[in-house]
């Protein structure tokens, strides 16, 4: 059964060989170990694995000169690497869309561990990118490495923009316009996704979605791997998103309109910009897609200038427009 095993120890030549001896003949195998310097003492955090229960792993320790003994246990399989459990970290939050304080409570062992002597829970305050304060607290005490790795994985997903601060709407702009997407759309893009309503992120992708956006999916949705992404701009914001994507015999298109701008004409002009860039690349047709019933889209359909033909299937509404005659 693997354990994980804080103490500290004095910082003395032979102090470790001490903890290998009195481990090996406990039958405790170390797997890993960390060394955590603090002025005279230090410490020391090690993975063991073997037949004792949480007790018998503390005594072992501090009959070895450790003081200060938490252990806790930890499942098998659990990558028991230092930096590879923090790029694995970050993995987590940009690519799988985890939240980065799950994610820090996981990497810094905060469940409660065996702890003979409780002294209060320490507390750990990381400055996230837009100023505010996310704060983290454990039973054992946290060690200056520990400290400066959590606010640099924090500040590195939230640069990547898994941490993005909202960008409020513009209300000023009296023409919005419609162009192509690109990579410089990002931020613009994933900022529009956390001001739109549940319910119109469910329309536009038939599945909740997930908050905050991955970088990875933003960037997906402002340079598709194949058709193309338009985005509705008004001032500096992107207040209308919309990809289209190729195939035989029509090509489809899903469209967002964020919820203050909705009714003032950007589905529209969406509806109007897909079609266009779908008839030139020669499709017969294009079909938007939507969850449910989407009175918005309908009204922007017609409103465009499309007699359209709507089917339902398995809960998605097919609305489809000819592009030939």
């Amino acid at each position: 059964m693997p354990w994980r095993v804080r103490t500290t120890l004095d910082d003395r030549p032979g102090i470790l060989a001490e903890v290998a001896q009195a481990c090996g003949r406990a039958g405790l195998n170390i797997v890993s170990m960390q060394v955590f310097g603090i002025a005279d003492r230090v410490t020391d955090e090690f993975v063991v694995d073997g037949p004792l229960d949480e007790v018998a792993v503390a005594e072992v320790f501090a009959q070895a000169g450790g003081t200060d003994v938490a252990v806790t246990r930890i499942d098998d399989g659990v990558i028991v690497d230092a930096p590879t459990r923090y790029l694995e970290a970050v993995h987590q939050v940009l690519e799988e869309g985890r939240d980065v304080e799950e994610v820090l409570r996981e990497l810094l062992a905060t469940e409660p561990p065996d702890v003979a002597d409780y002294a209060g829970h320490d507390v750990l305050d990381l400055v996230r990118r837009g100023g505010t304060t996310l704060r983290i607290s454990r039973a054992v005490p946290f060690t200056p490495a520990e400290r400066s790795r959590a606010q640099a994985l924090l500040s590195l997903v939230s640069d990547a923009g898994a941490d993005l601060p909202l960008i409020a709407p513009s209300t000023t702009h009296p023409i919005p316009l419609v162009r192509e997407a690109t990579l410089a759309d990002i931020d613009a893009v994933a900022a529009l996704h956390s001001r739109c309503s549940v319910e119109t992120l469910y329309a536009r992708y038939q599945t909740p979605l997930r908050m905050p956006m991955t970088t990875r999916l933003a960037r997906r949705l402002v340079v598709p791997e194949q058709g193309v992404a338009l985005v509705a701009q008004a001032g500096l914001d992107v207040v209308g998103h919309a990809v289209l994507e190729p195939g035989e015999p029509r090509w489809t298109a899903q469209v967002l309109v964020e919820d203050a701008w909705a009714h003032r004409g950007i589905g529209t002009m969406l509806v109007r910009q897909a079609a266009a860039a779908a008839r030139a690349a020669h499709s017969e047709a294009l079909t938007f897609l939507s969850a449910g019933s989407n009175d918005a889209l309908l009204r922007s359909v017609g409103s465009a200038g499309f007699v359209a033909r709507v089917e339902r299937r398995d809960e998605v509404v097919h609305i489809t427009v000819p592009l030939r005659g």
